[in-house]
């Protein structure tokens, strides 16, 4: 099955409005996730839409939910998503951080208690595009473990995405890291199971003894 890219963002807003968010969020989501399969990244893209919607039926995100600031001081917010969708409370946050830096030169935010916030370089994007280097850190509460320590059997971790992101010095276009901290991001290895499309390279998965394998392609 074929679809176009506006074609993916109406089924996804129709989906999302259906679970009821308001029209402008679920177009914003919708939005973000089809930007992700636009820029090469299937595994946060308009694929993570069954997933929305279990999450919606168990409750675990909330529609058209803000995030609330829990503490402003000078160079410091910190924000609560309250379950709200997370491109909506990150960007949110991230409106904030970039006000707040125009006045203190640095600023230093956080998020948490907020649903899954997709490709996390967006937020790199919106900084470089306001003329601001940006760096962000993002960990996972809630969710099983996936990583295991070097040379560790065990999950212990999350991915834990990383992403730097630098404005250009003349005309040149802004320089971005986005990447997971894991050999291989989960949602990357999720896609590929999905479709098995094409091969997974350079993916590792370890036994519980600490035997590292291959993901068979």
């Amino acid at each position: 099955m074929r679809s176009t890219a506006e074609g993916l963002r109406r089924i996804g807003g129709a989906i999302l409005r259906a679970g009821g968010s308001a029209a402008g969020e679920a177009d914003l989501v919708a939005e973000h996730l089809v930007e992700a399969n636009l820029k090469g990244h299937d595994s946060h893209g308009i694929g993570m839409i069954p997933t929305y919607v279990r999450h919606l039926r168990a409750g675990l995100v909330v529609p058209n939910t803000p995030a609330k600031v829990v503490k402003d001081d000078g160079p410091i917010l910190m924000f609560d998503g309250n379950r709200g969708y997370g491109r909506v409370v990150a960007g949110e946050m991230m409106s904030a951080a970039i006000a707040r830096c125009r006045q203190t030169g640095v600023t230093v935010a956080t998020l948490a208690n907020a649903h899954h916030i997709g490709r996390v370089g967006v937020y790199g994007e919106i900084a470089t595009a306001a003329g601001l280097v940006s760096l962000h850190f993002v960990n996972v509460t809630d969710h099983r473990a996936l990583v295991a320590p070097f040379r560790g059997g065990d999950a212990r971790f999350s991915t834990n995405p990383v992403c730097i992101a630098l404005p250009p010095p003349s005309a040149s276009p802004p320089w971005s890291l986005d990447m997971a901290t894991s050999a291989v991001a989960m949602g990357r290895a999720c896609a590929w199971r999905r479709t098995r499309a094409s091969p997974l390279p350079m993916a590792r998965s370890s036994t519980r003894m600490a035997s590292p394998r291959a993901i068979p392609t």
